[in-house]
């Protein structure tokens, strides 16, 4: 069984979070460093407004998070479930 791990770029310095809210390092996951290396520009661009909280949000910006958490998914396979919280990427979010 594989453990959870939330999706959160607007949580700390996510976008993964493991238990009790505490931020994943990407790169502690043996992630491929370029992977690792546009998670982490990603999530620097990250400010309140990218999100649909309040507004539109940044499509621009929310569809390469949608594209970035497939790859974290299929990297991370049968080691850990990447799940999400909010309903903007892409899919009902896991409760």
């Amino acid at each position: 069984m594989s453990t959870a791990l939330e999706w959160w770029p607007d949580y700390g310095h996510g976008p993964l979070v493991g238990d009790q809210g505490v931020p994943i390092a990407p790169g502690s996951l043996g992630l491929d460093p370029d992977l690792v290396m546009r998670l982490d520009d990603w999530g620097s661009a990250y400010s309140e407004d990218k999100l649909p909280m309040e507004g539109n949000g940044e499509p621009t910006w929310i569809a390469e998070g949608i594209d970035l958490l497939a790859e974290v998914r299929a990297a991370l396979t049968g080691r850990f479930q990447v799940v999400v919280t909010e309903p903007w990427w892409g899919e009902e979010p896991t409760e």
